[in-house]
């Protein structure tokens, strides 16, 4: 963190502290950057932040930020890398091509020279000379037929009444300017990222057996909501399982969102498409 603050300071606004004493941009930047863990891209730990082997290849895959964020979020498969070339090397930018050298003349023999190309003036067009350069209004000379369309905007700025004053449009009275939409700051007090830890041993083999990093599992941080939910295909049986919180068992919740508790038990009687949806508020969990 120390050194991703370091390479991109924060703004006022990002070095506010905040009720917890952290400043804002640290809880902005662990709450963005679930997205890479979801994707695979990056490993937390207590002992730092890791970018995978994927995660470096996404960043030469994808140099552009916007590129970068909806290939994390929408889950772009990274290309892979050139035979031969390392994740390192395929994020470090190509080195332009050198030019050949002219060759060299023999004495007395002069460079031909190639044809200047002279770009072409567009077309002027021709302007309009009259004197007159403003609208005159005069009742009395206007053709009804020439009446000026209600759906069109009148031409205030170079209007000019009969008299010879300017016009000069009345200010509008009583405008509201429209409210700014409220700030919603409950994604401040979540944690860096949320995943499930179980017997999810029918969906994902070996790797599904208590494993607190497994990328199926993490969950995604609902804003709207303010929850924590994944949608997961399970076949029948029964699973046991907890939540495990910013990758660690220092902080896992069982049943009934107790700390350390007993295990959540979920019994499927066929293949059934179930949500989970986490509230870390509450620390308990619900599935449909």
């Amino acid at each position: 963190m120390a050194q991703a603050v370091a390479k991109v300071p924060f703004d006022a606004t990002e070095a506010e502290l905040l009720s917890s004493g952290v400043p804002r941009g640290y809880k902005q930047l662990t709450t963005a950057t679930s997205k890479l863990v979801k994707a695979g891209w990056l490993v937390k730990a207590r002992s730092g932040w890791t970018a995978t082997e994927e995660g470096v290849r996404a960043l030469a895959a994808f140099p552009d930020a916007e590129a970068f964020a909806d290939a994390a979020v929408n889950g772009k498969p990274v290309p892979e890398p050139v035979a031969g070339q390392t994740a390192e090397s395929a994020a470090e930018p190509a080195l332009e091509p050198v030019p050949e050298p002219l060759p060299e003349l023999a004495a007395g023999q002069v460079q031909e020279e190639l044809p200047v190309q002279v770009p072409q003036a567009p077309e002027q067009v021709q302007e309009d000379q009259s004197p007159v350069s403003a609208h005159v209004f005069d009742s009395g000379d206007q053709d009804q037929n020439q009446a000026q369309d209600p759906d069109q905007p009148a031409l205030v700025e170079e209007a000019v009444v009969a008299s010879g004053e300017p016009h000069v449009a009345a200010p509008e009275e009583n405008v509201v300017a429209p409210e700014e939409p409220a700030t919603n700051d409950a994604w401040q007090d979540q944690p860096q990222s949320v995943a499930l830890a179980g017997d999810f041993n029918p969906l994902f083999g070996e790797a599904g057996h208590w494993t607190t990093n497994l990328r199926g599992l993490q969950l995604d941080y609902d804003a709207v909501e303010n929850v924590w939910k994944l949608p997961l295909q399970l076949p029948a049986g029964t699973y046991q399982y907890k939540i495990v919180v910013n990758g660690s068992w220092d902080e896992n919740y069982g049943a009934f969102g107790v700390l350390d508790g007993a295990n959540h038990e979920l019994r499927l009687l066929s293949d059934t498409a179930v949500m989970f949806r986490f509230d870390y508020a509450t620390k308990d969990i619900e599935t449909s």
